[in-house]
């Protein structure tokens, strides 16, 4: 038994002396690597901070600080050897958001990003952190991972009180993708700060198809500045606004048709022309002058259209279509010069009327020959807009 007893102790000791002197190695290894990352050249350094990734934990920390090196290269390196050491480094790097620099931060949300999951629930937490720095560089690396579970808690995130914090909550909302966020986000359009006002603008336009229809509602909100936004939005978006638009345009609420009317002008496709058009009879008049403005900045494709209402529609109609002729300007002036032979008197006054509004000179020839006109009321109005014309055009 003695001699089993002293080969056991023997044993023990060897183990506790290989022990001791893996220690010792570590410890050697750490300093040298300290040294080497607050001593070295850029050489030593970068060598340094890519040597350590299978060593893990007592490495973190010098890791961080190679986070704040002045050059590129070692923060880099320090990005990527923290996220091979994983779960270990997420609180350490969850604590580094908060530095200043844009540089460090984007390195330390390099490294989260290449730990992956572990580093997701912690750095949902890290979005109540008391640091405005870690709320907003923890919303930033959840945006950057792409990570749905965080669309509620960045959805509160936008009522943050530091902007910088809402800001980044509404980029990783859009980086995101998710379509729960629209509400808020249109809500987000009244923040008190521009560059949080167009964070939210943009993640708007970025979920397209999704932020339409509600877009179309904001039009109408209270406050003037989000209905204003949503406008601006939704000319953004362009081409997929066009059809719920065009729809828009006979929704019961008035502010929605008009609100309507205004952005696909804005938006200047064609395809809203005709649907345009017959909005020219809408029966409140707020409506019918922002379909003629928007029908006017719609330019020449509406000319014909209108033309034909000039000619052929009621009285509302054709009202509208004259105020859109007129503000369309010259280029509506050869199309009035060929309706000033029509079969109808009523379009041949019209037409008159409408060329001396106009007051291009181009005119001047085919009014004058409108003075013999068989009825009275053509030769009045072309003589009173050959007048208008010579007035305009005097020196």
């Amino acid at each position: 038994m003695g001699i089993i007893k002293k080969f056991l102790n023997l044993f023990k000791s060897g183990k506790q002396d290989e022990e001791e002197a893996r220690l010792r190695a570590q410890k050697e290894r750490y300093d040298n690597f300290l040294k080497a990352l607050t001593d070295g050249d850029i050489d030593i350094r970068w060598n340094a901070v890519r040597s350590v990734g299978d060593l893990g934990e007592p490495f973190i920390e010098p890791l961080i600080q190679g986070l704040k090196d002045e050059y590129w290269i070692i923060r880099r390196g320090s990005a990527d050897t923290l996220g091979k050491i994983g779960i270990a480094a997420v609180a350490p790097l969850t604590k580094a958001l908060a530095e200043p620099g844009e540089d460090i931060r984007q390195e330390t949300i390099r490294a989260l990003q290449l730990i992956g999951e572990p580093s997701v629930n912690p750095l949902i937490l890290a979005l109540k952190n008391p640091h405005p720095g870690i709320r907003r560089g923890a919303a930033q690396a959840l945006g950057c991972m792409g990570e749905a579970r965080a669309v509620p808690i960045l959805m509160d995130a936008l009522k943050d009180a530091d902007p910088w914090v809402r800001h980044e909550a509404a980029v990783a909302l859009g980086r995101i993708g998710d379509p729960r966020a629209v509400n808020v986000l249109i809500e987000t359009l009244n923040d008190a700060k521009e560059h949080v006002r167009m964070a939210a603008m943009a993640t708007l336009c970025s979920l397209s198809e999704a932020s339409i229809d509600p877009l179309i509602h904001a039009l109408i909100d209270a406050n003037e500045d989000v209905s204003r936004r949503a406008a601006l939005a939704l000319v953004t978006i362009g081409e997929p606004s066009v059809e719920p638009l065009i729809k828009a345009l006979s929704d019961q609420n008035i502010g929605i048709r008009k609100g309507a009317a205004e952005v696909l002008g804005q938006i200047g496709n064609t395809r809203a022309i005709p649907p345009m058009v017959q909005a020219l009879d809408d029966p409140e008049r707020s409506v019918r002058i922002e379909v003629t403005k928007a029908l006017a900045a719609l330019g020449v494709p509406a000319i014909a259209p209108l033309m034909q209402v000039f000619r052929e529609g009621d009285v509302r109609v054709r009202s509208g279509a004259m105020e859109a002729l007129w503000m369309l300007g010259q280029p509506a002036t050869t199309p009035l010069i060929m309706v000033l032979k029509d079969d109808q008197s009523d379009v041949r006054k019209r037409a008159a009327l409408l060329l001396g509004e106009i007051g291009d000179q181009k005119a001047v020839d085919h009014l004058t020959t409108m003075l013999t006109d068989e009825n009275i009321s053509v030769r009045r109005e072309a003589f009173e807009a050959l007048e208008m014309i010579k007035k305009r055009n005097a020196p």
